[in-house]
């Protein structure tokens, strides 16, 4: 029954990709965009080594599967230098060659929707779509490099990853780029618009996007600073414990304490306040970190709002032996933060984030003490 389901799923896949190639035309090339009169390249230096570039393009059309593949294309070619096509080779991820993008097999299989006036993307892959660390530090920033060029006021729409969680509307408000002014990937996938502004990605310079994401350019953190970071007239607690258990990742149980309770009761009676993030807004998420000197919680998306702490913060990570990733490492060492990785045995030996520890008390009180 389950192969008769699939192959009908198959032949009717095979039938819809042959029906929006033949109305939308066959894209088997990439631009010579230095030469084509209806694509604007602007240069924009953010860090005396550091080169983004923000593309206008005339009626430029954009085609997303919203995880791994974004296309920008003209007249039914391929603007290289923003789009994407992330693939994992061997537990890393890699922006592959412009001819892997999805669009060369498979077309654009989704109903084009046509947008009058100005549309800048703010799509980065999978990642920006609810996940909080992508969000702060792929999203957004391309405002930042947008904004060096044209001010946001003149952009009719912005075309994003998703605009539904919490964390995103509340951004977005502070920002002033109100709901009249968004649309969601998850509606428009397929677009064609009068002038199409995107940007080349914020963290991902080359192609080892792995290698990228573990060291945030220092001016994104400078950003996210000046930008969200304000006086606060409440009283928030100088030790605090992030608390995962809202988590995606916990609640589908891809990495946890083990013995979380006994982590918790612990850090309690010596003063830390357990802090459970997405019970506060961002404004007091924010505060909530630049009021704290010891932050400490199991690796997960909540720590970038380490960017928002004082200098010399100490930074406490728990973490697998095996995990391999600095992330949060290198982002608290940019921000002149003490930082203090506490690593595990767990089940799980691969050096992805994901798995399962139990975590010392002893070593937990010989580190924090």
């Amino acid at each position: 029954m389950e192969i008769n389901k699939k192959f009908f799923q198959d032949i009717f896949k095979t039938i819809s990709y042959s029906l929006f190639k033949f109305l939308y035309k066959k894209i088997d090339k990439v631009s010579d965009e230095k030469n084509n009169s209806e694509i604007q390249i602007n240069n924009i230096k953010k860090n005396v080594d550091l080169k983004y570039h923000l593309y206008v393009v005339n009626n430029g059309r954009l085609y997303t599967d919203r995880i791994n593949d974004t296309a920008v294309i003209i007249k039914n070619e391929v603007i290289e230098k923003v789009s994407f096509q992330f693939r994992v080779i061997n537990s890393r991820v890699y922006n592959a060659n412009i001819r892997k993008n999805i669009v060369f097999s498979k077309g654009t299989p989704r109903i084009q929707k046509r947008i009058n006036g100005s549309v800048l993307s703010l799509l980065t892959g999978g990642g920006g779509n609810n996940n909080y660390w992508h969000w702060l530090f792929d999203v957004i920033p391309r405002l930042a490099i947008c904004q060096e060029i044209i001010s946001l006021d003149k952009i009719n729409l912005f075309l994003l990853p998703s605009n539904k969680n919490k964390f995103q509307k509340e951004t977005l408000d502070i920002l002033k780029i109100y709901e009249n002014r968004q649309i969601s990937s998850e509606d428009y996938r397929h677009i064609i618009c009068d002038k199409l502004y995107i940007t080349t990605h914020p963290v991902a310079i080359s192609d080892d996007v792995t290698k990228d994401s573990q060291n945030i350019p220092t001016w994104v953190s400078k950003w996210l600073k000046k930008t969200f970071l304000t006086e606060s007239n409440k009283n928030f607690p100088k030790k605090i414990f992030i608390d995962r258990s809202d988590s995606t990742s916990n609640v589908n149980y891809l990495r946890t304490i083990q013995n979380e309770e006994e982590v918790k009761n612990y850090l309690s009676r010596i003063g830390f306040k357990i802090i459970r993030l997405g019970d506060y807004s961002f404004k007091d998420q924010v505060s909530i970190f630049n009021s704290a000197d010891v932050i400490a919680g199991l690796h997960g998306a909540g720590f970038a709002n380490i960017v928002f702490s004082k200098p010399n913060t100490k930074i406490i990570e728990l973490k697998k032996k095996s995990h391999a990733g600095k992330e949060i490492e290198n982002l608290a060492k940019s921000n002149n933060l003490s930082y203090k990785a506490l690593k595990f045995d767990s089940p799980d030996s691969h050096e992805n984030q994901f798995g399962h520890i139990n975590v010392s008390i002893k070593e937990l009180e010989k580190n924090i003490n």
